[in-house]
């Protein structure tokens, strides 16, 4: 599907909603928190990423940490020790818990996915997604 429209139209909805009520279908089967990514969303700058944390957090924070989110870029600390952050359940705001329980909605860029594609230390998060991704939205 390709969706052009013009800024604060409404994209993120037409793509987003289909999304979540399949991964709350998934939890509901699972009847647990979801882990493995199955919808990973390429925005081309960090801007892009870091003004969907928001929406997303708004959209999952009724999930707890059942349904949880990654804004996944350069910035992003390897852990939470030492960082001040606004986290809530259903964020992960750092590498270490990315790559040992990476969830089900990953937000990046190109270069980060081409990283993680490529670096040793990131495997786990493939690992742990093996079979799971169902979505690219880009």
């Amino acid at each position: 599907m390709i969706v052009a429209s013009g800024t604060g139209s409404g994209k993120t909805e037409c793509f987003m909603v289909p999304i979540l009520d399949r991964l709350v279908r998934q939890r509901e089967e699972q009847q647990s928190k979801l882990t493995g990514v199955r919808a990973l969303f390429l925005y081309p700058l960090n801007a892009l990423i870091n003004s969907q944390r928001e929406r997303l957090r708004a959209w999952t924070h009724e999930f707890g940490s059942d349904i949880r989110f990654c804004l996944y870029n350069g910035n992003t600390p390897e852990s939470q020790k030492g960082h001040v952050h606004n986290a809530t359940p259903n964020e992960v705001v750092d590498r270490r818990t990315l790559r040992s329980q990476p969830p089900p909605i990953l937000v990046t860029n190109a270069s980060m996915l081409e990283y993680m594609l490529v670096r040793t230390i990131d495997a786990p998060i493939l690992e742990h997604s093996r079979g799971k991704l169902e979505w690219i939205v880009s």
